[in-house]
């Protein structure tokens, strides 16, 4: 997969590029895993943008596709490479 954010490209599988985008968060000892950021994401969306955000109760990999679906939708990302 391959995602741009801000002119920035990141590469890999959905949850490697999920994981990236955990480790530059300020503090990301605050998400101990892959998951719980994913699920932090899904909250902020909502807050912000009050549409639903359903993701599957599959592991991070299919949780981060969907994640990053919903962010394109709303303009926040753009997917490159499915």
């Amino acid at each position: 997969m391959k995602i741009c954010i801000d002119e920035r490209a990141y590469e890999g599988s959905a949850a490697e590029i999920m994981d990236q985008l955990r480790q530059q968060t300020f503090d990301p000892t605050e998400y101990p895993d892959t998951e719980s950021y994913i699920h932090q994401l899904r909250s902020n969306f909502i807050r912000t943008t009050g549409l639903d955000c359903p993701l599957p109760d599959s592991g991070a990999e299919e949780q981060a596709r969907a994640m990053f679906a919903h962010l394109a939708k709303a303009g926040a990302l753009t997917i490159l490479e499915e």
